[in-house]
């Protein structure tokens, strides 16, 4: 329930505030990933914020993924949301940061 409450105003909060174009895509990124780990799913509108939340990955040579590298992509990225709670961004990076795309 609590989860539910709190997911369902940080929904509204970030739906009300007009932002740039990059910036909105991380906001949404946020909210979908968000919603995925409480166990609710944005459905078909979250598939492209998720797919590009996943395109982001780094390579070491020889094509090795470097986990701590697309972390460092995707907190840069989520960043540029900065109406998000860092809390939730926090939550969204420790959960899906390190997995590879």
């Amino acid at each position: 329930m609590k989860k539910t409450l709190l997911s369902t105003a940080f929904l509204c909060i970030t739906a009300s505030v007009s932002v740039p174009a990059q910036a909105d895509n991380a906001c949404k990124v946020v909210i979908c990933l968000f919603g995925k780990m409480t166990g609710t799913s944005g459905g078909a509108g979250c598939h492209s914020a998720e797919k590009q939340f996943f395109s982001l990955n780094a390579f070491k040579k020889r094509e090795h993924f470097n986990p701590a590298k697309t972390f460092a992509l995707r907190q840069a990225f989520l960043g540029e949301c900065i109406e998000a709670d860092p809390a939730t961004v926090s939550q969204v990076l420790s959960q899906f940061g390190r997995i590879r795309g």
